[in-house]
């Protein structure tokens, strides 16, 4: 929310930055890079390390072959006090999405991954540009990693955000916002499990008593991994794929589940992995293969988290009243909140995350990035 004494500096000259802004982030936007489409991310790294070098930073550039390339952006290496600010530049949506997707109307601006988080590629730039051009550059290092694969686990870059958060006084992850305006104060865990059921094939009608059904056994525990779901708790799972049999006159001897578990605490996430591993046959001679673990734990909205939203809230004062609260969904900020002071959703306000409907509000720009600016410049 906007406070009354809109006359702070960094207003007045992002309000000037802002067709430079807009133009930059339709730039970033229009290269559509979906997760899996390495060209695409790619390219996005290109740009984003142009814009980098741009604005005086060390760039580094780490190559990968299942993902796009990761680009790490360093100013004033080796000064005191380092933040990190944790970015990433895939997408959930496919190649072919702009086109029928971007637009700006009624002060927003619709595109695919503009609000999941390219907005915030955007942000952190011109926070930075903020601080040098008013001459306010604080004496510390400022590490902006971008990453290529958050929208697929960070699988590749997980060791390369931890690596960044060490030693940091502070690490910035430049999710959005909720919708808002909200900082992100807690983050669900986020769990991928495999269940795999092993029976046995017969033909369906003249071996039908000599066969286990994997996908009846299967039955048993989807319908128990689903009654696992407790809303008061924070505690959510979700059946999301199921592959089994090879032919309809054969009993089938194959059934595999992906489980989607969520969990808003770390005792939940545990309790939760046990019950999933703790899953027994119900068909006589049918045979289960459990596999999987919590990728992301959740960060807790605990004390340490409460006291460094008291600090920005206070620093942010001048330009606006910064409030917190929960996300459902996880992010890299579980990787950095056990290792340094972290908070989350310092990116746009906007909504549709995801969706076909995706936008940010374009004058959000002007005060999210005046936020980061005074958060890197304070802390």
């Amino acid at each position: 929310m906007r406070a009354e004494n809109e006359s702070h500096p960094f207003i007045a000259y992002l309000e000037a930055q802002l067709p430079a802004m807009t133009e930059l982030l339709t730039r970033i936007v229009s290269i559509e890079s979906f997760s899996t489409d390495k060209a695409g991310v790619d390219e996005v790294g290109r740009l984003i390390a142009h814009e980098l070098r741009s604005r005086g930073a060390e760039v580094t550039v780490f190559p990968q072959t299942t993902t796009g390339d990761h680009v790490l952006g360093i100013f004033n290496r080796g000064a005191g006090s380092p933040i990190a600010m944790i970015l990433h530049m895939d997408t959930v949506h496919p190649r072919g999405s702009f086109a029928s997707r971007y637009r700006i109307e009624d002060g927003r601006m619709y595109g695919p991954g503009v609000f999941d988080m390219k907005a915030s590629h955007v942000i952190a730039l011109y926070a930075v540009q903020t601080l040098q051009a008013l001459g306010q550059m604080p004496n510390r290092e400022i590490r902006m990693l971008f990453t290529a694969d958050e929208e697929i686990g960070s699988f590749t870059s997980e060791a390369l955000i931890v690596e960044q958060a060490r030693g940091a006084q502070l690490v910035m992850v430049m999710e959005p916002a909720l919708a808002d305006g909200r900082l992100k104060s807690s983050r669900r865990g986020v769990g991928n499990f495999k269940v795999v059921v092993h029976g046995r094939a017969s033909h369906a009608g003249g071996g039908h008593e000599r066969g286990i059904n994997a996908i009846q056994e299967m039955a048993h525990h989807v319908l128990a991994i689903q009654a696992l779901t407790d809303y008061q708790r924070g505690i959510a799972t979700t059946v999301s794929e199921i592959k089994g049999g090879i032919a309809q006159n054969v009993v089938p001897d194959r059934c595999e589940i992906h489980v989607d578990a969520r969990a808003n605490t770390q005792a939940d996430a545990e309790w939760l992995t046990g019950q999933i591993y703790a899953l027994r046959p119900v068909l006589p001679g049918a045979r289960l293969e459990i596999s999987g673990k919590f990728e992301r734990p959740p960060m807790e909205c605990d004390a340490e988290r409460l006291a460094i939203f008291e600090r920005m809230k206070q620093i942010v004062a001048p330009i606006l009243t910064l409030e917190h609260g929960p996300s459902g969904a996880g992010s890299d900020a579980a990787f950095t909140a056990p290792i340094a002071p972290t908070m989350d959703g310092l990116g746009a306000v906007g909504d549709g995350l995801h969706a076909v409907d995706e936008h940010i509000i374009l004058a959000s720009l002007i005060e999210r990035t005046a936020m980061n600016a005074l958060i890197l410049q304070a802390w």
